[in-house]
């Protein structure tokens, strides 16, 4: 695999209208930062420092960088206490905004010694994003190999620069895997949309389309016959008219 670059260099780009003023004002993501696309911030600034009322636009500028000094569990609570307000907090930037989450997540979780709270909260972010890719990969070996069923999908969390392992079997009968990954996944896989590519399960990305990735594919086992077993290979992903494709 070649070096990461900067995360956010290959995570989209987004948009989204918030009111503001009486009117609808645009925001963008874009390249790690947020963006108000229709004020001079230096303007702004100065006429909050004469004792004027921020804007909506700047509402949402201070939101987006609070964020990330909560738990994701109080940031949903606050959104949805802010019934009509919460415009401020568009839902067109929930990618970015996972993204950014996992990396303050697992920094202060690095910083706690792996002791506290955030290893939990970052488990079920992993999880919750990576069940239904693993599920999905699993769905097409199964089809693929002629099993009749998914026995078993496990995703297990580990801290962030962790390898990737995966383990599983495929038979006449059933499917099963277990996988662990790291918050890495999230920002450098998951971040991008290429989870699952021609329904192989992506592991690790770097670099722009083509994109240098890892992807789980199965093989015929060495010890048992009629039996396959992942593996983590290496292959490219291309951006395409119609999708990714994967070329291994």
């Amino acid at each position: 695999m070649p070096a990461k670059d900067h995360w956010y260099q290959h995570v989209p780009p987004v948009s989204a209208v918030i009111p503001c003023e009486g009117d609808e004002h645009r925001v963008t993501w874009r390249w790690g930062k947020f963006k108000v696309e229709d004020h001079d911030l230096g303007s702004e600034r100065a006429m909050l420092a004469l004792g004027g009322e921020p804007c909506g636009c700047l509402q949402a500028l201070q939101l987006w960088g609070d964020q990330f000094g909560m738990r994701p569990e109080q940031f949903e609570v606050m959104r949805r206490q802010m019934g009509a307000w919460a415009a401020l907090l568009p839902k067109a930037l929930d990618g970015p905004r996972e993204v950014g989450m996992a990396l303050s997540l697992e920094r202060a979780w690095r910083r706690s010694r792996y002791l506290d709270m955030q290893g939990r909260l970052l488990e079920k972010q992993v999880k919750d994003k990576a069940l239904p890719a693993l599920r999905a990969h699993l769905s097409a070996a199964k089809a693929e190999f002629g099993a009749r069923m998914i026995r078993g999908v496990e995703v297990k969390h580990v801290s962030a620069g962790q390898p990737v392992r995966v383990v599983g079997r495929i038979d006449s009968v059933s499917a099963s895997a277990t996988i662990s990954l790291s918050s890495d996944w999230i920002v450098h896989v998951w971040g991008r949309g290429i989870a699952v590519v021609d329904g192989a399960l992506i592991v690790d990305a770097a670099g722009p389309s083509p994109v240098a990735v890892r992807a789980v594919r199965w093989r015929p086992s060495a010890r048992e016959p009629g039996v396959v077993e992942p593996a983590i290979v290496d292959a490219t992903a291309t951006l395409t008219a119609e999708g990714w494709r994967l070329t291994l």
